[in-house]
């Protein structure tokens, strides 16, 4: 009976010092990680984190995340501070577990959380290292990684709660130009909603569904961005383009009136009404909605510009009425109304090009019209600033 009892003990101090043993693998990895040797480091870390004695040790897992972005750092492994991030995952489950019996739970939540605030830095630049390689899907994991530490309970008891904003538009960015379109949506989404990357990011979300071909959110997606950044006429465009090939002219109107129904000061919605009634060919109705667009904002570019191309292509349209007249009279009594009508041109193009002086297509237009009417002073102007340009 003694015998048994002794040989049981001697199991039991034979488990323990195979136990020891592991765990001291761990503490070889950090010496050699303090020495400056991550290499060596891994091969014992490696080692503790297969053994069964030391892989469900929280310890195990924090250095092996300290090991590996060393190694990330020294150019020995490209994924390093991904697996980093995956052990620190690891550490934190088993922490929040404990010990076999179930006790020690968060003994080490202190040390998790003060290494994770020096390791977000890491991640992040791991990001931005990937995303200028081209290497979209790490640089995806990466970021996404940061967001998940972010929120991470060990993270928020150091630093409080924290809402990345930058991090979720560049997780956004990666996992757009890696084609995976419902990460990209997700992120840009929660970018949107915290209006963070402008107009941006509700045209990265609008080329998404344009290549996926989504047309059931293109206008939902529009129609947000707009009521959000109504100054952004890239926007405005894209909606208005959206109602156009999806022949939802009424809708679109129905919305721009409700839009100056309840801000009537807003210029860019007269704007885009114009630009929707130009669209159709109501030469009236847009120059009335450009020129009160004008009225709320004098320097609106866009509504310059398109008063002038309006004239000019009305211009060009009579001009041909008038070439197509066999009657000398009546050819002269035509081409003079088409005449006034590009001279009506003018001045909107010369107000365009004073809030953009180098605005090619501006220039362009005033150096056909002074050439039509023989202005060539300003004429050599134009010519002499557009060869420059």
């Amino acid at each position: 009976m003694m015998m048994k009892k002794t040989v049981l003990f001697l199991a039991a101090l034979f488990t323990i010092s195979i136990a020891v043993a592991q765990k001291g693998k761990v503490t070889t990895a950090t010496t050699l990680l303090e020495q400056g040797d991550p290499v060596k480091a891994k091969e014992a870390i490696d080692q503790a984190m297969e053994h069964e004695k030391s892989n469900t040790w929280p310890k195990t897992y924090i250095v092996a995340a300290k090991v590996y972005t060393k190694l990330y750092q020294k150019g020995k492994d490209d994924k390093g501070t991904i697996k980093a991030y995956k052990f620190y995952q690891k550490a934190i489950e088993l922490d929040k577990k404990g010990n076999h019996k179930g006790k020690q739970k968060g003994k080490y939540k202190k040390e998790i959380g003060q290494a994770l605030l020096f390791f977000g830095t890491e991640l992040t630049n791991a990001g931005v290292e990937a995303f200028n390689k081209e290497d979209f899907e790490t640089a995806v994991l990466a970021f996404d990684g940061l967001l998940e530490l972010n929120k991470n309970e060990y993270m928020e008891e150091i630093q409080g709660e924290k809402v990345d904003t930058a991090i979720i538009f560049n997780a956004a960015l990666a996992a757009y130009n890696a084609k995976n379109w419902s990460v990209a949506e997700d992120y840009f989404n929660q970018s949107i909603d915290l209006k963070y990357g402008g107009g941006d990011a509700v045209l990265l979300v609008h080329q998404m569904y344009v290549e996926q071909g989504d047309s059931t959110n293109m206008g939902s997606n529009l129609m947000r961005g707009f009521e959000t950044y109504p100054e952004d006429n890239r926007i405005l465009t894209e909606l208005i383009n959206y109602y156009l090939n999806t022949k939802q002219n009424d809708k679109a109107l129905d919305y721009l009136n409700k839009a100056i129904e309840s801000d009537a000061t807003n210029a860019s919605y007269y704007y885009a009404r114009g630009v929707l009634y130009d669209s159709n060919k109501d030469f009236e109705a847009a120059k009335a909605d450009y020129q009160k667009a004008l009225e709320y904002d004098p320097e609106y570019f866009n509504a310059l510009y398109n008063l002038g191309v309006m004239y000019f292509n009305k211009a060009v349209e009579e001009m041909n009425l008038a070439n197509a007249e066999t009657d000398f009279k009546k050819f002269e009594s035509k081409k003079k109304v088409a005449e006034t009508t590009f001279k009506e041109a003018m001045p909107y193009f010369e107000r365009a090009l004073e809030v953009k002086p180098d605005e090619v297509a501006v220039l362009e237009s005033l150096k056909t019209l002074y050439y039509r009417f023989e202005m060539m002073d300003k004429y050599k102007e134009v010519d002499e600033k557009l060869k420059s340009l």
